[in-house]
């Protein structure tokens, strides 16, 4: 593996276990054992990291954010599929999500572009949301829509971090995609919903 390629490799792994505020190009040149001089050969700065880790997050998720033109043939387990897959990589990049707002607030480019991926992530959910509801399969008006839409949203930018807070962990996907299907279970007819809770309790 090239240096370039493990620096960012030990960054993520470093951020994500401690916190990216915690973590110096120092410690990261350290658990390399290489110089700080090498390091910054590659990556001039923590920032120059965090933009590259940026960036391929957001190539990671991006195909999942743009689904549109799918959406008509989605099966309700495709839900469950694409849940999972986008737990999966918010978990690989999770220091993004441990106190998201304080990051953007001393990261402008994060902050940028955060925004822009939570507004691509509002625009998908919604989509898919309106889906079922012109299947018949979730009974809501517009405005119990958008309040939906918003609980599913704060689920899945805060969950994980909800669960490190309140429990010490929070790097798996399953309960994470539990919430987010159980908060649409009330909204289901009768045999989607029958369906969605033994899919829940099966991934369990």
């Amino acid at each position: 593996m090239k240096t370039r390629d493990r620096i960012l490799l030990c960054a993520l792994e470093l951020f994500n276990e401690h916190g990216e505020p915690n973590v110096t190009t120092l410690d990261i040149a350290n658990e390399l054992d290489i110089s700080p001089g090498n390091l910054y050969y590659h990556f001039r700065g923590k920032e120059a990291l965090l933009e590259d880790l940026l960036a391929d997050f957001m190539a990671k998720t991006y195909d999942l954010l743009h689904l549109e033109a799918q959406i008509e043939t989605l099966e309700a387990e495709d839900y469950w599929l694409f849940l999972h897959l986008l737990f999966e990589a918010i978990v690989a990049d999770r220091f993004l999500f441990q106190d998201l707002s304080n990051l953007m607030g001393r990261y402008p480019f994060i902050a940028k572009s955060m925004r822009q991926w939570i507004e691509a992530l509002r625009k998908i959910l919604r989509t898919l949301l309106l889906a079922l509801r012109e299947q018949e399969r979730l009974c809501c008006d517009d405005r119990a829509l958008e309040r939906l839409l918003d609980a599913l949203c704060q689920t899945v930018l805060f969950w994980l971090d909800y669960q490190r807070i309140s429990q010490g962990e929070g790097d798996q996907p399953t309960e994470a995609v539990q919430q987010v299907l159980g908060l649409l279970l009330p909204y289901l007819d009768p045999d989607t919903r029958d369906w969605m809770s033994n899919l829940i309790e099966r991934y369990d």
